[in-house]
């Protein structure tokens, strides 16, 4: 994909998100139309439009073991799966990150054979408030802490494991049970917490995902997990590994992954790698696979 095309892609698919409603979504901050604000809940701004709504997508919601509520977005393609199935991407943050994905992935799957990407199905999983993600995106390291001055410092731990039972044994079925998916090309997509998580996953349930994508992943997490498990771990997974500035640590993960690609996003800070790596994510999960 060219740098033109790739740049129009994110910009059309920013511009839509920040329009779209999913079906059933709840809107945090407010209520749906802004019934707070001049114009009514039904009818934003007082100019007699309604929201956006995104089509053919779903709202679900999964209670964990522990019997936490998470919703979970769904976006399909149009017309029949092919015959092994849609190829699937889960999309961690999924209050931030599923509009945006499924916006991309669209527009790529509609340039066919100049984009060669598959249509595919995109699906979202929130995280929900600051602690829960927290202690949802992080693997166990007993006797280690967040240290002071680092993202969530303070915060809970350890609850990867518990989380990612919840997607393979409650969600993943219950998209299995709805949509023809395939369960060769299952792609996992994370940014920060939950860019550590995909790459733990990946190497610690290389049965769970294909191909995993991790977006400035936190990879100082727990003095050096990730590496440890990257030189213990057979390389089974694909996985595209992507980081703005100051990335030396996640390419030295990609580094020592032998099925892994280092992607630089270079000009982006933390916060902007998401969004600059949503293309290129989508295009390594839905990848066209020759009959």
């Amino acid at each position: 994909m060219t740098r033109h095309a790739l740049l129009a892609t994110l910009a059309a698919a920013m511009m839509a998100a920040a329009m779209i409603a999913v079906p059933g979504a709840a809107h945090a901050g407010g209520s749906p139309g802004g019934a707070d604000r001049p114009g009514g809940a039904d009818r934003p701004g007082g100019i007699g439009a309604a929201p956006y709504t995104l089509p053919n997508s779903a709202v679900l919601e999964v209670r964990s073991a522990a019997g936490e509520q998470y919703r979970v977005t769904v976006a399909w393609p149009e017309g029949e799966p092919p015959a092994a199935g849609w190829p699937v991407l889960y999309v961690l943050d999924g209050e931030d990150n599923f509009a945006i994905a499924a916006v991309t992935a669209r527009r790529l799957a509609r340039a066919g054979v100049r984009s060669g990407v598959d249509a595919g199905l995109v699906v979202g999983i929130d995280a929900g408030p600051l602690p829960r993600r927290v202690r949802d995106y992080t693997p166990a390291t007993p006797g280690w802490t967040i240290p002071q001055g680092q993202p969530a410092a303070g915060l809970a731990t350890g609850g990867g494991e518990a989380f990612l039972d919840m997607v393979a044994q409650r969600i993943q079925p219950l998209v299995a049970a709805r949509w023809r998916v395939d369960p060769a090309r299952q792609t996992m997509m994370g940014h920060s917490f939950g860019g550590l998580l995909a790459l733990h996953a990946a190497l610690t349930r290389p049965a769970m995902f294909g191909a995993v994508v991790a977006v400035s992943p936190s990879t100082w997490f727990g003095d050096g997990l990730l590496q440890r498990e990257a030189e213990a771990a057979p390389a089974r997974v694909r996985a595209l590994i992507a980081e703005g500035e100051r990335g030396e640590g996640a390419a030295a993960l990609a580094a020592r992954m032998a099925q892994a690609r280092f992607l630089p996003l270079p000009g982006q800070t933390h916060g902007g790698t998401m969004l600059a790596g949503m293309a290129p994510a989508v295009s390594f999960a839905f990848g066209r696979v020759a009959p």
